[in-house]
């Protein structure tokens, strides 16, 4: 049974077992949390933007350009990331892959990812952690080691994040990468904030931000979006690579940029999750990555809100961490947080501050490899729990004075390749006469008691190809 008509009698199955369990009682499907059709008519409940797909093109297809392809074939070019190899087609029926299957290694649906942000605990006391990490890494150097956010943008006019922010990109087809979200500038603080008081003060302060806007407002995006701002982020200088959203579908596309990224010696460090959002375990799954699990304000245990797994590498206190938030109006502002400055219960603080250690941990050690950054990291962990390596905190809680006490001599670095102006080419827009309107109209899905609604996607304009 070839894979599309596997794919088929499986959607027939479930449809059939779906039905049965409704005649007998069973509860349907919670709004919002339908099944779609992904790869092939294959069973997804991951949203996905309706009819497009990443391919990855093998053979003598690559003899055509994207556009004579996808002329040749009824579908629609939109966009391309060169150094993975993957292109973005919209796809009328998913029927016309399976007659073009002989000339991809795969095809996927452009999955969404997401924020998944805990409801808040109301937690108002300001982490010890927070202010001791703060301290040791103002002794620390961080070089030209840039560390990539890839969220939702950062507020570039911040007085904390002045002289502290490198030129970035927006993969959403937008032109600059401010935060309407929240959740990115937020991060930006706690790794290199500082307003002049003992209020706020990054985990390295010596550090400097290269934001990559690939998450909306609602803090969605897409593979695509995540997969071409990890490229980016890399051939602007990134050295390091933070990413917070998440799904439940694994992506070939994705997995490319992850390891695009270890190919280059860049770190993806990404949270182990939200035990709240369950099924939402990838990227934090894949090898290739740093998982970061999230510890109390207490720094003794795992928070509430972490997400355990046998891929955890470290934790970091995600608790009572005060930090940058926008000073325009954003969305996160509907859970009650003011502009400025405030507090956040999110995964991606504890991911930011292992980044910030790496971009300190590679200054030191010019050449260093993946294998052996993750070393120093266990290295300068606090042991919690069982001793040993644990799903729920992994090798233990980071402590960036054990990072400053291994430090070793620091070498001259060249500077990196200035980042190319926000822009793209002269590549000529393609029309786009059956994209989608916008997402199904759905309920939004809930992660704890915090609602996240679905972006409209059919909506944003598409960008012409930027030249590489």
């Amino acid at each position: 049974m070839n894979k599309l008509l596997k794919a088929i009698h499986i959607l027939s199955l479930t449809a059939l077992l779906a039905a049965s369990l409704t005649a007998c009682g069973g509860a349907p499907l919670a709004p919002g949390m339908a099944h779609q059709q992904s790869d092939f008519g294959g069973i997804s409940g991951q949203p996905a933007v309706p009819n497009e797909f990443l391919i990855k093109r093998k053979g003598m297809s690559y003899l055509q350009s994207p556009q004579e392809f996808a002329q040749a074939n009824g579908i629609l070019f939109i966009r391309e990331i060169e150094a993975l190899g993957v292109e973005l087609f919209q796809v009328s029926d998913p029927a016309q892959l399976e007659a073009l299957k002989d000339q991809f290694d795969y095809a996927e649906p452009n999955y969404l990812r997401h924020l998944s942000i805990p409801a808040q605990s109301g937690v108002q006391q300001q982490s010890v952690f927070q202010r001791q990490s703060a301290e040791a890494g103002a002794t620390l150097p961080a070089g030209n080691n840039y560390i990539g956010i890839i969220d939702t943008g950062v507020d570039t006019s911040h007085a904390a994040l002045a002289g502290k922010l490198i030129a970035g990109h927006n993969t959403l087809g937008q032109a600059d990468v401010s935060d309407d979200n929240g959740h990115g500038t937020y991060l930006a603080g706690i790794a290199v904030g500082s307003d002049g008081s003992q209020q706020l003060n990054g985990v390295l302060p010596g550090g400097k931000i290269l934001p990559i806007k690939a998450l909306d407002r609602n803090g969605i995006g897409t593979d695509f979006s995540i997969a071409e701002g990890i490229v980016l982020a890399i051939e602007y200088g990134a050295q390091v690579i933070v990413l917070s959203a998440t799904g439940a579908n694994q992506s070939q596309a994705l997995t490319a940029a992850i390891d695009h990224a270890n190919k280059h010696n860049i770190p993806i460090v990404v949270p182990s999750g939200n035990a709240m959002d369950a099924a939402s375990v990838f990227p934090a799954s894949s090898r290739g990555v740093i998982s970061v699990a999230s510890v109390d304000v207490r720094g003794q245990s795992a928070a509430r809100f972490s997400r355990p797994g046998q891929n955890v590498t470290i934790s970091a206190v995600a608790q009572g961490i005060r930090s940058t938030l926008p000073m325009h109006s954003f969305n996160l502002q509907r859970m009650g947080i003011s502009n400025g400055y405030g507090q956040l219960e999110t995964p991606g603080a504890s991911a930011i501050q292992v980044a910030a250690a790496i971009a300190a941990i590679k200054t030191m050690n010019p050449g260093i490899r993946l294998a052996e950054i993750r070393n120093k990291l266990l290295a300068a962990a606090d042991d919690l729990g069982q001793p040993g390596m644990d799903a729920q905190t992994g090798g233990g809680r980071l402590n960036m004075a054990s990072v400053a006490r291994n430090r070793g001599a620091v070498a001259a670095q060249a500077a990196p390749r200035a980042p190319q102006p926000v822009g793209y080419g002269t590549y000529p827009q393609p029309s786009y006469p059956q994209r989608a309107a916008g997402y199904p109209q759905q309920a939004p899905q809930v992660y704890g008691q915090q609602a996240y609604p679905q972006t409209n996607y059919g909506a944003y304009s598409t960008p012409q190809r930027r030249a590489y």
